[in-house]
């Protein structure tokens, strides 16, 4: 069975609309440019469709009825939602629009401090950042580039290891003034915990301390909010050091003690061969992986 077999023509969905909002159908042609006979006739069609009447016709002026009002709340909402895509689809018209598929963590942390990088790297380009954390399918989805965090990447794609990911505990300056002899000191100051596979636990597994119950604090599901909430002095987070650099080298975070947890998870950019024939989608892909053997030299010091 066809879906959408019930939605009539769009152009008689444009001429209700307009008739519903200016009360009048010569008022309704007028503004689409059209006559005011044929928007009388589309109406009617649109009443014969739909099996219901939409109007009360009072000479030349026209009023909804009850179901009529309904109607144009779900007619005007969604040709709203038409022109929102529609305007969606300029980033997409643009010649050098790099779509740069990565979790917000890793987009808000990582890549934003480096756009004003990549704008002189690769003038050509506009990136367009999708953090919107649905599965990624190079078949289905506009990306050009997609960058996560995994064990292995998908075989399928082109892929390219930017870096390793390990974590450390991070905090503010002011609470990390008493300097710390290990890991039990953290238990002094509120955890804050975020959705990654690896947590606290790990933590002081690595650090071979027994902390008890430590489920206690702030609980976050996503890592940048967790690493703002220890920006601003809420506690301590448990960080990705590449993420929390940046921060890190402007003095807003802090390590208080030495050591890193290496995990089993990296950090990896994927494409494949179509995106790639762009040159300037190309240039992007150089671009990464250039410049990861910095962010690995200052995630691991």
């Amino acid at each position: 069975m066809r879906q959408f077999r019930s939605i009539p023509p769009l152009q008689y969905l444009l001429g209700f609309e307009a008739a519903a909002r200016l009360g009048s159908f010569g008022r309704a042609a007028e503004e689409l440019g059209l006559t005011q006979s044929a928007i009388s006739h589309q109406m009617r069609l649109l009443e014969e469709r739909l099996g219901q009447p939409l109007f009360l016709r009072h000479g030349r002026s026209v009023r909804l009825t009850d179901a009529g009002r309904d109607y144009q709340r779900t007619v005007a909402r969604s040709l709203k939602q038409l022109e929102e895509g529609y305007r969606r689809l300029d980033s997409f018209r643009k010649p050098g629009s790099v779509v740069i598929y990565a979790p917000r963590d890793f987009a808000a942390r990582w890549l934003m401090p480096r756009l004003h990088h990549l704008r002189r790297a690769v003038p050509k380009c506009d990136p367009w950042l999708d953090t919107s954390g649905v599965a990624v399918d190079f078949r289905t989805m506009e990306i050009s580039i997609a960058i996560q965090r995994l064990r292995e990447p998908d075989p399928a794609t082109l892929s390219h290891r930017l870096m390793g990911d390990v974590l450390a505990p991070v905090m503010a300056p002011e609470l990390a003034a008493a300097p710390m002899a290990s890991s039990q000191d953290l238990l002094k100051h509120t955890l804050l915990h975020d959705e990654r596979a690896e947590n606290w636990a790990d933590w002081f597994a690595y650090a071979k301390v027994k902390p008890g119950n430590i489920s206690a604090g702030f609980d976050f599901s996503d890592s940048d909010f967790a690493l703002t909430a220890a920006e601003l002095g809420h506690g301590v987070a448990l960080a990705s050091l590449p993420l929390a650099a940046p921060a890190i080298e402007q003095g807003r975070l802090v390590r208080p003690l030495q050591g890193a947890l290496k995990t089993e998870h990296a950090w990896f950019a994927m494409t494949n061969a179509i995106e790639l024939a762009d040159p300037v989608t190309k240039e992007v892909w150089n671009w990464l992986i250039a410049q990861t053997s910095s962010a690995v030299a200052t995630a691991v010091t």
